[in-house]
């Protein structure tokens, strides 16, 4: 991916944020997956974790330049429900509440609500599927709880 655009993203991510405190509990999301789960559930080869948005989430980005996977934990006054997003799709038992759609670049995304944290994972590229997306937002719930 060109440096160009992970600036972009980056900025995006810390814009997206910066006007307003984050409430969750500071938590290293990198530490949560290895490169290797990442690539599976993304479905192409990615490099190491870095932090982003101001320390609230973790990205790796594909080898392809193409292709990455997103994740965030931020504090539960942060949760957003787009239920006319197109493709919305709830998802059952996962959470206080939770959804998935299509994301505008070509993946999909996948937020959860939990009594702590509003957790969103964005997954992009040719390779990225809805499975796959909420398989990993319900991971990062999980590995969250138990503090791995």
């Amino acid at each position: 991916m060109s440096i160009i655009c992970r600036v972009s993203i980056g900025l995006c991510l810390v814009s997206a944020w910066a006007w307003t405190p984050v409430h969750a509990a500071p938590q290293n999301l990198c530490a949560l997956f290895t490169t290797s789960e990442v690539q599976t559930l993304l479905g192409t080869a990615v490099e190491s974790g870095e932090t982003a948005a101001m320390g609230t989430g973790c990205q790796w980005f594909g080898k392809d330049e193409e292709s990455y996977a997103i994740i965030q934990a931020v504090g539960p006054d942060f949760w957003v429900d787009p239920q006319q997003a197109p493709g919305y799709e709830p998802i059952p038992k996962l959470g206080q509440s939770a959804y998935s759609h299509p994301d505008l670049e070509g993946g999909w995304r996948a937020m959860v609500l939990t009594p702590d944290a509003a957790i969103s994972v964005v997954m992009i590229g040719e390779t990225a599927t809805r499975s796959n997306t909420i398989s990993l937002v319900r991971q990062v719930q999980e590995r969250r709880a138990r503090g791995k």
